[in-house]
């Protein structure tokens, strides 16, 4: 009998996919990247309350318990953010997919380590298939460009962070809701990031940029992040980091047709290669632990 797809992984997959918007306003926006993660997270933090009161469950952005890790993971999460940005404003496209798309790598070493969830031989087959993927549809994108230094460290420095920030939120949100781990995340990445989005240089959007940067707040960051958090209390590490290679994929085709950019035969490739690893994950890949009995909104 056929088993049926994990639905938490199939959602990870669809957040995956719309976060390839982000490159796309990133490189479209001209704001320095503590700017843009400024108003990415305040956006994001007077979103996920406006959700709630909707469904009248206020209390649910009450956090009882682990207070300092949810400020520890707020730090972890301005930093993945600040390095991402940096890196694509710094880099060529080759470079930041390469180094930033690493990061499921990490975890697929790291997960197993600081989880209570087993190595994945599913996971690893779909590493082998979607990391080769990846590396045609970077050498599509820039044509073998030289690499910044500075752009290779903040790309390592952003798939680092981002294995850490799957890692730290799954521990998390066993206890807390997801939507108040979201909340306070971003709340105080804001606070965090403020002073230095202010001193960075331009600070306000201008015109239809600020159309962009709601999109990026509102949608790709408050609603998805929520769904997101909630996904990961029954979708492995292992399996968001692999799934996360739909982003660039994603990016890569929206890039071709909202920017213009050539799509060459290397992204059609790796895009397919992308397309099977996730398949495999979506079809094969199981959480491996029961999902806690806490609120899921």
């Amino acid at each position: 009998m056929r088993r049926a797809p994990n639905r938490w992984n199939l959602a990870v997959a669809g957040i995956a996919a719309s976060w390839g918007f982000v490159s796309v306003i990133a490189a479209g926006v001209d704001l320095p990247a503590a700017a843009l993660v400024f108003w990415r997270c305040a956006i994001a933090a007077v979103t996920v309350p406006a959700l709630v009161l909707v469904v009248w469950r206020v209390r649910l952005l009450a956090v009882a318990q682990r207070r300092p890790q949810v400020l520890g993971l707020a730090l972890l999460v301005a930093v993945h953010w600040a390095l991402l940005f940096e890196t694509l404003k710094l880099a060529s496209v080759a470079v930041g997919i390469l180094t930033v798309y690493t990061a499921p790598i990490f975890l697929a070493v790291l997960a197993p380590l600081l989880l209570p969830e087993a190595r994945s031989r599913i996971g690893l087959i779909a590493l082998a298939i979607s990391a080769p993927g990846i590396a045609l549809i970077a050498l599509g994108g820039e044509g073998g460009a030289a690499a910044n230094p500075a752009a290779v460290g903040t790309g390592l420095g952003a798939a680092i962070t981002y294995a850490l920030i799957v890692i730290w939120s799954k521990s998390l949100v066993r206890n807390i809701a997801p939507v108040a781990l979201a909340f306070w995340s971003y709340a105080a990445v804001a606070l965090l990031l403020f002073p230095f989005a202010v001193a960075g240089g331009r600070f306000l959007p201008h015109g239809v940029e600020w159309v962009w940067v709601i999109a990026l707040g509102a949608f790709l960051t408050g609603a998805a992040g929520v769904l997101y958090m909630r996904a990961l209390r029954d979708v492995t590490a292992q399996a968001a980091g692999l799934l996360a290679y739909l982003d660039p994929l994603s990016a890569s085709l929206l890039a071709w047709a909202i920017l213009g950019q050539d799509l060459g035969w290397q992204v059609v490739v790796g895009g397919v290669a992308v397309l099977v690893g996730g398949a495999v994950v979506v079809l094969y890949d199981d959480a491996g632990e029961p999902s806690p009995e806490v609120p899921a909104v």
